[in-house]
C-alpha cells in the first residue's frame, strides 16, 4: 500500500480516539448521575402529577368576612358567595291570629242621651244608706182623687205615675210632688186583647208622627214628670217601629223610661238602652190579686229580688189592699236593710253601672220576640172613663177579665 492510501486511515483513527476520550467520560458521568438519582427515588413514594401540581400551586388566601348589612336591609350574595346570616336574640313567641279567621268586631257604644231633664226633676232621697234599694211605683193615679191623695200620704219617696188623660192632673201631681214623691207619666198603650187603654192611647197602626205628637201632648200636661212608663201596652211594647217615636220624644226632652213589662216579649227597655236613653224595668208586680195576703207575699219577693241584685223596682196600683200593705211595710224597711228610693235613683245607678241592669237582651234582634217564660195570671186595672169636665173625678168603673200572658 502506498503512502497516499495510509494517510487518511491514520487521520480517522486519531480523530476517533480524541472523540472517545471526550464522550466516554461524559457518558460515564451521566450514567453515574442517573444511577444515583434512581437509587434515591426508590427509597421515597412516587408522587402523582396532580399532587405535584397542587404543591406547586400557590395557597388560596383566607376568605375575608364582611359584616352583614342591618337586619332591615336584604342580604344580597356577592358573586355567588352567601354571607353568614346574623343570629338575632330569641324573642318570646306571640300568637298571631290567622288571616282567614274572622275577628269579632266590638259593638259601637250607643250615643248617650242627655240626662238634664230627668235629673233636674228627680227627687233626691235625704239619706241613702248602705244596703238594697227598693223603688215602688204606683200606677193609674189621677182618675180617683181620693186614692191618689192617699197614695201621696204614704211615707216616701215613692214614684207616682199619673194617667195622661186624668182631669186636673197637673194640680194632683203638684200636690204629690210637694209631699216629697217623684212624678211620672203613665202613658196608655195598645194591649193584646180588646181592652180600651183610654183616651189618647198609642196604637201600632198609628204613623210615627201621630205617635210622637200624642206622647208630646201627654208630657206637656205633666211638666214635673221625670219620664214615663207604659199603661197596658202588651202589644205596643213588642213593636220596635212603634216604640221608636215614643223613645225619640223622650230622648229629645232628656227624660227616662221605665218598662212596666206587661209582656214577656217587650223590647221597649232594650230599645231604650240601645238608643242611649236612661231606663229601667219592673221587677215585681205587687197586686195582680187584690188581696192583702198576696200583696205581702209579693213584698217579700221584692225584698229577695233587691237583696240578690242590690236594687229592685215594684209596680202597684191604688187598691185598698195595696195601700194598706204598703202603709204597714214601708216603716219597717230600714230595720231589714232596705232603703226606699225614687225610681230615678235606681235608673241613675244602673246608668253608671250598666251590668246591674237586669233583663237586657244579649244580641237579640229587636223585631224578634223573646222566648216566653212561665204563664202567670195578671189582673189588669183598666179605668174606663172620659176626661171629666167638672165635679169629682170618676172612680174605677170595673175590672176586665183576667188576661193570661208571659211575665219574665
Amino acid at each position: 500500500m502506498s503512502s497516499a492510501h495510509r494517510k487518511p486511515v491514520r487521520s480517522f483513527v486519531r480523530d476517533f480516539g480524541i472523540a472517545a476520550l471526550v464522550v466516554v467520560p461524559l457518558a460515564a458521568g451521566a450514567v453515574a448521575g442517573w444511577l444515583a438519582f434512581a437509587g434515591d427515588a426508590s427509597r421515597r413514594p412516587a408522587r402523582p402529577v396532580a399532587a405535584a401540581i397542587e404543591m406547586a400551586a400557590e395557597p388560596e388566601p383566607e376568605p375575608v368576612l364582611v359584616a352583614p348589612p342591618p337586619v332591615s336591609e336584604p342580604v344580597v350574595p356577592y358573586f355567588g358567595i352567601r354571607l353568614a346570616e346574623p343570629r338575632l336574640p330569641a324573642q318570646p313567641s306571640v300568637p298571631v291570629a290567622r288571616l282567614d279567621t274572622p275577628q269579632p268586631v266590638p259593638a259601637a257604644p250607643a250615643p248617650r242621651v242627655s240626662d238634664a231633664g230627668w235629673e233636674a226633676r228627680s227627687v233626691r232621697p235625704p239619706v241613702v244608706r248602705a244596703g238594697a234599694w227598693v223603688a215602688i211605683v204606683i200606677d193609674d193615679l189621677g182618675l180617683d182623687r181620693a186614692r191618689a191623695a192617699r197614695a201621696a200620704s204614704l211615707p216616701g219617696p215613692l214614684t207616682l205615675a199619673f194617667m195622661s188623660y186624668a182631669g186636673d192632673v197637673g194640680e194632683q201631681a203638684s200636690a204629690a210632688r210637694a209631699a216629697g214623691h217623684e212624678i211620672m207619666l203613665h202613658m196608655p198603650m195598645e194591649p193584646e186583647g180588646r181592652e180600651d187603654p183610654g183616651p189618647g192611647a198609642l196604637f201600632v197602626r198609628l204613623p210615627d208622627a201621630d205617635i210622637r205628637a200624642r206622647v208630646a201632648a201627654s208630657l206637656d200636661r205633666l211638666p214635673m214628670a221625670v219620664g214615663l212608663n207604659n199603661h197596658m201596652g202588651s202589644r205596643f211594647t213588642r213593636d220596635a217601629r212603634a216604640m221608636r217615636p215614643v223613645l225619640e220624644e223622650i230622648a229629645a226632652r232628656g227624660l227616662l223610661f221605665v218598662d212596666s213589662r206587661t209582656s214577656g216579649s217587650s223590647i221597649a227597655g232594650d230599645l231604650a238602652l240601645q238608643m242611649g236613653i236612661a231606663s229601667a224595668g219592673r221587677d215585681v208586680f205587687l197586686d195582680n190579686e187584690q188581696d192583702a195576703h198576696y200583696v205581702r207575699r209579693q213584698l217579700a219577693e221584692l225584698e229577695r229580688a233587691a237583696s240578690r241584685r242590690g236594687n229592685a223596682i215594684a209596680i202597684g196600683h191604688p187598691h185598698d189592699a195595696t195601700l194598706d200593705a204598703l202603709a204597714a211595710w214601708i216603716p219597717t224597711m230600714n230595720s231589714r236593710g232596705l232603703q226606699l228610693v225614687p225610681v230615678s235613683a235606681i235608673v241613675r245607678h244602673q246608668r253608671r253601672v250598666p251590668s246591674s241592669q237586669p233583663g237586657v237582651a244579649q244580641g237579640r234582634p229587636l223585631d224578634v220576640p223573646a222566648a216566653s217564660g212561665r204563664i202567670v195570671p195578671v189582673q189588669m186595672t183598666v179605668p174606663v172613663a172620659a176626661i171629666p169636665q167638672a165635679g169629682p173625678a170618676p172612680g174605677f168603673t170595673g175590672e176586665p177579665p183576667w188576661k193570661r200572658f208571659p211575665i219574665e
